[in-house]
């Protein structure tokens, strides 16, 4: 699997690979999210430096560390 800014390269097996493009995810702040979110919507919160998911009720956030 080769990796660039725009692609994915994915080797399917036989000499045969799979170019895919990066996926982009919405971004946000807090009083920012989405007004009338659906369930399963998902985005990264800058302010927080999280993950959000709403499950249809309310976020969930997976902090995210700098390693």
């Amino acid at each position: 699997m080769v990796h660039s800014k725009s692609s994915l390269l994915v080797d399917i097996g036989q000499g045969l690979s799979l170019m895919l493009g990066m996926p982009k995810i919405a971004s946000w702040k807090t009083k920012e999210r989405p007004k009338k979110p659906k369930r399963g919507t998902f985005g990264f919160n800058s302010e927080t430096n999280s993950l959000e998911y709403f499950n249809g009720n309310y976020w969930l956030a997976a902090p995210l560390s700098k390693e």
